[in-house]
């Protein structure tokens, strides 16, 4: 009989078809946002597959209040934060073009022990030298939606970061637009920023390509957001199951990967030089 596991993901065109286990029955439950999945999971755990941020595991593993949660990695890593780098937005007084003017800048971000902002700040260091200490930032989503909050991290910043935490009422976007932080990149859980005659919207696929290369070039990496984690109940009881989702998700990316291969000429003109490009840059399996 097939083990029954309440499994949650987030929009991922990796996952449009979902894979299936040997062994499980995988009850999928859907979120539109990643930031509300990892929310219900940190206050709920009711998932016992999920999708989950790899900076908040780290977190969970290393404070003693979290070990009951039993949670178990399996290196399989959903998605990349590209679309939030995409989604720099500056005021029009900040001077600030791409992401090597932060320097001595007020930042805004969702939540700054999110994958995303840690990935930040290791480009903007391997990169540009800009330091953490280097910018004052600002935790834009309200404390209710703030994962770090919740892990009670986002009050004790380390090494002298000057971290500013919003509270419920104000938002990241009225900030930005009263020109009271320069920059920000946003979130549609708790954090969205809109474009505007004072803001506009910098970031652009070409500054996100420069910066990625850029980190490849130094590190041979690219920055990872998303892991698949499990309860260690279930490997216990079943030694074998953490190799057998491995090879299921692994087997699935493949055949997403050909399947964007094949309908890619639906609209590229010269496919072949894109996927080339992009395996010169980053690598044969960018995920």
């Amino acid at each position: 009989m097939a083990l029954r596991l309440k499994a949650g993901y987030s929009r991922n065109p990796r996952l449009s078809q979902l894979p299936e286990v040997e062994g499980l029955e995988l009850e999928w439950q859907f979120f539109e946002s990643a930031g509300e999945l990892f929310l219900h999971q940190l206050k709920e755990n009711s998932f016992d597959l999920f999708e989950f941020s790899i900076a908040d595991f780290l977190v969970t593993q290393s404070l003693p209040e979290w070990q009951h949660t039993g949670w178990q990695a399996i290196p399989i890593h959903l998605t990349k934060p590209l679309s939030l780098f995409l989604g720099l937005h500056a005021h029009n007084r900040s001077g600030v073009k791409d992401y090597g003017d932060l320097k001595g800048k007020r930042f805004g971000l969702p939540d700054f022990g999110m994958t995303a902002a840690v990935w930040l700040r290791i480009m903007l260091r391997t990169v540009y030298g800009i330091q953490p200490q280097d910018i004052t930032w600002y935790n834009g989503r309200p404390p209710s939606h703030r994962h770090g909050r919740i892990l009670n991290i986002d009050s004790k910043p380390l090494n002298g970061v000057k971290l500013i935490n919003m509270d419920e009422g104000r938002s990241l976007n009225d900030l930005l637009q009263a020109g009271e932080i320069d920059a920000a990149y946003g979130s549609g859980f708790g954090a969205p920023l809109t474009a505007s005659s004072q803001v506009t919207q910098v970031g652009s696929s070409a500054m996100v390509r420069q910066l990625i290369v850029e980190l490849y070039k130094r590190e041979s990496v690219t920055p990872v957001n998303h892991v698949l984690l499990i309860k260690n109940q279930h490997l216990s009881n079943d030694p074998g199951l953490a190799l057998r989702i491995f090879q299921a998700f692994e087997a699935h990316k493949q055949r997403a990967y050909e399947r964007a291969r094949q309908n890619a000429e639906a609209y590229l003109l010269l496919p072949d030089d894109d996927f080339a490009r992009q395996a010169d840059e980053f690598g044969q399996d960018p995920y």
